[in-house]
C-alpha cells in the first residue's frame, strides 16, 4: 500500500483528502499542524507522498516544503502543495514542491497528482 502526509489546516479538506486517499487504498496520516507534520517528517515512518497546504498552523506550507527538503531520507519524497492563494507557486516551487495544486481542488485530479509520483517515487526507489 501507497502512504500519504496530509498537512492541511482546514479540518474539512483534510477530512476529504483523507477519506478520498483511505478508500483509494492509501494508509493516510493526517495533521493540522505543520510543527507536528515536522516532528513526523523527522522520524522513520515511511511516506510515498506529502500534501502540504500553503497555509497551515505552525508554521507556512513553504517552510515545510523546505524543512522536507533540508531532510536526507525525505529529500526525494514528492510534496504537493495545495492553496486558496493565487501566485504563490514560483515561491512553492522554489521552495521544493513538485507541483501546486490551487483550491478548490478537483479531488479526482488531486487524487491522480499525487498517485503518479508515487509510482514514480517507488519505481525509482526499484531501480536504485
Amino acid at each position: 500500500m501507497k502512504s500519504i502526509l496530509i498537512a492541511e489546516g482546514d479540518d474539512h479538506v483534510a477530512r476529504l483528502f483523507a477519506t478520498v486517499f483511505s478508500r483509494n487504498d492509501w494508509i493516510v496520516r493526517s495533521l493540522d499542524d505543520a510543527k507536528k507534520a515536522a516532528e513526523v517528517l523527522r522520524g522513520t515512518e515511511p511516506f510515498d507522498v506529502v500534501v502540504v497546504s500553503y497555509k497551515i498552523r505552525g508554521m507556512s506550507g513553504v517552510e515545510l516544503t523546505k524543512l522536507i527538503r533540508s531532510l536526507d531520507h525525505r529529500r526525494d519524497t514528492p510534496v504537493v502543495m495545495v492553496t486558496g492563494r493565487p501566485g504563490i507557486e514560483p515561491e512553492a516551487l522554489g521552495a521544493g514542491a513538485d507541483e501546486v495544486l490551487s483550491k478548490p481542488i478537483d479531488i479526482y485530479t488531486l487524487l491522480e497528482s499525487v498517485s503518479g509520483y508515487a509510482t514514480r517515487a517507488r519505481h525509482q526507489d526499484s531501480s536504485t
